[in-house]
């Protein structure tokens, strides 16, 4: 038997072959030209965003929210070098620097594309008290804020506010900070108190130009009766009641003052011992 011819293909079915593989083809060139658009867009986007959104000078550094401390000092402080692409500055490490450099209680860095700069906003630490410190490298002098935190002389010095307050705090201890707080916010005025002394085991000294010199103990959870105690008996004992330089008053227990003999001197010095005397009441 003779094998059967292979029939042609018709016309209609080689049209149809072709309509197909002109809408791949189609497909294929509508693909490559998306592509190409967004490598051209991704590029422009790179290329603006690094050469066009670009510190050009500190001019272009905003400081906003602090008393005397000038652009230059920030942007010193910052370790701002210009130029300086906007995409390399990173905001968290910028606010770390000026928080660990500037007397600045907090820090807020902003970016803007148009047109480019920065804007940095400080909220100021102030110096309410001028205070010491032992360090592995000596004796420190420095300085504490309202809320019992340390402030070194160089940031107090950039910041260039004076201290107002003729208050001392020796003895300084970053334990003492929570405390400190409660005690500078609330020690009464009446008391006219001019020093705490923190001994090194934590005990706490004050000297007050109305009472002399009071034993306050740790800054425990009795600190609160113990300011209320300290503001009534600076208003109500008579002045002729002051106590001179060889007792002081015991206020570690609120409830059951006491009057010490304090030894010569001070009374306040690490190595000195107190012997409790007759009460107070």
């Amino acid at each position: 038997m003779r094998p059967l011819k292979q029939r042609p293909a018709t016309e209609g079915v080689q049209r149809r072959q072709e309509l197909r593989r002109q809408r791949r083809l189609g497909r294929l060139a509508q693909v490559w030209r998306l592509l190409a658009l967004l490598a051209a867009a991704t590029g422009l986007g790179w290329v603006l965003l690094r050469h066009g959104w670009l510190l050009q000078s500190p001019a272009q550094v905003t400081v906003q929210g602090t008393v005397g401390l000038g652009r230059d000092q920030v942007i010193k402080a910052g370790g701002l070098e210009f130029p300086q692409p906007l995409l390399d500055l990173d905001p968290a490490d910028l606010r770390r620097r000026l928080a660990a450099q500037l007397p600045v209680d907090q820090v807020v860095v902003q970016r803007h594309m148009l047109p480019a700069g920065l804007t940095i906003r400080l909220h100021p630490r102030v110096a309410v008290a001028r205070a010491q410190r032992r360090t592995s490298a000596g004796v420190e002098n420095g300085f504490v804020d309202r809320t019992g935190r340390w402030i070194s002389a160089r940031q107090q010095a950039m910041g260039g506010v004076p201290v107002a307050s003729p208050l001392w705090i020796t003895g300084w201890q970053e334990r003492h900070q929570p405390g400190l707080e409660v005690l500078l916010r609330q020690l009464p005025a009446s008391a006219a108190v001019s020093e705490l002394r923190f001994r090194p085991e934590g005990d706490l000294w004050l000297s007050s130009s109305r009472l002399g010199l009071v034993r306050f103990g740790t800054l425990d959870d009795r600190l609160q009766r113990r300011l209320q105690v300290l503001d009534h008996l600076a208003a109500d004992l008579p002045k002729t009641a002051a106590l001179g330089g060889s007792r002081a008053i015991d206020l570690d227990d609120p409830e059951h003052p006491e009057l010490l003999l304090a030894p010569p001197g001070d009374g306040l010095n690490a190595g000195g011992a107190v012997r409790k005397g007759r009460s107070a009441n």
